[in-house]
């Protein structure tokens, strides 16, 4: 009789077992459509060069050597071609008319060169390869090979991803990106060590990219190093009317 009861026992545990195991499936597979299609509604400024929105933009650049670079720029696809992007800020003081002139012309002599690059369809997070890989606090955490537009095909492959979903915000709030080893980004230069970071943000019931933070070291033209942390900050965006 004890046996029969053990036997019964251990059955009703390994149903159990399979019943959470196939719960917790269906949880993490319903979780990664639901991020699958919020990856597809971040508006991701600069990373995709899309004019759905206007927005001011910080950039900060530490190249190492003491001296922080800084600019805030407005960009509103809703003005005319040639006023579309504003300098408000350089180095935490106003520019100056001649500042304001030459910031116009790079700006008209980008208009008039080569046509930009359509990265509109790129996927900076290639959907397919998105997996759910652990819970770690309050965040459900997933892994992905990232498709970053400023690098080509080949240096694309050496960049693992991380994903975290708030679980309790419910939404993405932070994507990382690391390369796996060294790579050429281009004549002469050769990077070491990269790492960017992107956060999330809910704005107004839209998810916009609100900071990205990249750093890279390495070697260029043998023998000048590099070692850099670039930030970008976004606020204040309105929609392309």
């Amino acid at each position: 009789m004890t046996i029969y009861k053990d036997i019964k026992f251990y059955s009703l545990w390994a149903i159990c077992l399979v019943f959470t195991a196939n719960a917790e499936a269906s949880d993490n597979e319903a979780l990664l459509k639901k991020i699958k299609d919020q990856v597809q509604l971040i508006q991701w400024h600069t990373l995709n060069d899309s004019d759905a929105w206007g927005f001011t933009i910080e950039t900060q650049l530490n190249n190492g050597n003491g001296k922080l670079q800084q600019r805030i720029q407005r960009y509103d696809p809703n003005l005319a071609l040639d006023q579309q992007w504003q300098l408000i800020e350089q180095s935490k003081t106003k520019p100056s008319k001649a500042v304001l002139h030459e910031y116009a012309e790079t700006q008209a002599s980008i208009h008039t060169s080569e046509p930009p690059v359509d990265t509109k369809n790129i996927e900076i997070v290639h959907l397919v390869t998105l997996m759910f890989e652990k819970n770690m606090g309050d965040y459900a955490v997933f892994s992905f090979k990232p498709r970053l537009p400023m690098f080509d095909e080949e240096v694309n492959k050496v960049f693992n991803g991380k994903l975290y979903f708030n679980n309790d915000k419910n939404y993405i709030e932070k994507l990382t990106i690391n390369a796996s080893e060294e790579f050429s980004a281009g004549f002469s230069v050769n990077v070491e060590k990269y790492d960017m970071d992107i956060e999330v943000s809910k704005v107004e019931g839209k998810l916009h990219v609100t900071q990205i933070e990249s750093k890279k070291s390495g070697s260029a033209f043998i023998f000048n190093s590099f070692d850099e942390i670039s930030t970008r900050i976004f606020s204040h965006f309105v929609a392309k009317g």
